[in-house]
């Protein structure tokens, strides 16, 4: 069978595409509620497949592609279930590998759940190959996790030196330094990869292009991030570690983790365990009934199940070099 051609997303194709992507991939229901929020130097870029028939849905594939950071670019690719298995997918990978080499990528990155085989063959098959898996876990009952009193959780900081803190308190104590404050939290990330899997290694195990304080906060208000809720551990003038939550409805009843992330020296401290507890308790103090994150770090997946989250999918990702 003949499809049309790929062409660029309207705004009014987005609802039917999103719905796609989120029967796709459950846990990733929530972003297309963000589409429409404007994703800065990295932009998004979506296409549809147009159905050969109106029925039951008007696309036959959703699309897109993006730039993490760096020369590092990510692809979204949904067939739709009815038009599976008759030779689209493997044109459409074909297509985003294009486009991504017009784009001057040097790696692409596709993702999709551990028993998709043939999703899995179809990308082997195009020249992807594993880099990691990420496990999904959720917190489905944020109000009846018994938590540590916050007096309990702040010393298991301050014994070690260390003061606990939001992102939003030192904004304000700060306001003339914001970008300061952002510089920091984004040292703590980037000096928290080592040690972490790589989902987009670079060739010849070169170090990435490191990813500036202006690009981590564009990113981090890409995904949502709640800055009361992005609890810090510092030293001094240093953040060495943090654990924030995103915004993924605008009701709050549904909550994601921005990450958590602890700088090497300072692991096997209960650091991440204490952080991790003040983000449930900002949650719970705020109605936010569930709450959603994903991890490839054996240690913070045990981290996570400490307080009942609960595995819900595994995701592979695979990248090809360009």
């Amino acid at each position: 069978m003949r499809f049309p051609e790929p062409r660029l997303a309207r705004d009014d194709d987005l609802i039917a595409a999103g719905a796609l992507l989120a029967a796709a991939f459950p846990h990733r229901a929530h972003e297309p509620e963000r589409w429409r929020i404007a994703d800065g130097p990295n932009a998004t870029t979506r296409w549809v497949v147009d159905a050969p028939t109106t029925a039951p849905g008007p696309f036959a594939a959703y699309l897109s592609l993006w730039r993490v950071h760096g020369r590092q670019h990510r692809m979204d690719l949904v067939v739709a279930r009815e038009w599976r298995r008759r030779g689209l997918g493997a044109g459409l990978v074909d297509f985003l590998v294009g486009r991504a080499r017009d784009a001057d990528a040097a790696s692409l990155q596709a993702r999709t759940y551990a028993e998709q085989s043939g999703a899995l063959r179809l990308l082997e098959s195009r020249g992807f190959r594993e880099t990691m898996r990420m496990t999904g876990l959720e917190l489905a009952d944020v109000a009846a996790v018994a938590l540590p009193p916050a007096d309990e959780v702040r010393q298991m900081i301050e014994r070690h030196g260390l003061r606990l803190t939001t992102l939003a308190a030192e904004l304000a104590a700060h306001p003339s330094e914001s970008h300061a404050s952002w510089q920091k939290l984004r040292d703590a990330n980037q000096a928290a990869q080592f040690g972490w899997p790589d989902p987009d290694p670079t060739p010849n195990g070169s170090p990435p292009e490191a990813e500036t304080a202006d690009q981590f906060r564009e990113r981090s208000a890409a995904v949502g991030m709640i800055e009361e809720a992005c609890f810090v551990a510092a030293s001094g003038d240093a953040f060495v570690g943090y654990s924030a939550l995103t915004l993924t409805d605008e009701a709050r009843l549904q909550a994601g983790s921005g990450g958590t992330a602890v700088r090497p020296e300072y692991r096997g401290l209960g650091i991440a365990t204490a952080l991790k507890a003040s983000c449930i308790r900002w949650a719970a103090a705020h109605d936010v009934r569930c709450l959603a994150t994903s991890s490839g770090n054996p240690a913070m997946i045990r981290v996570n199940e400490k307080f009942g989250f609960r595995r819900t999918h595994e995701e592979v990702r695979t990248v090809r070099r360009l």
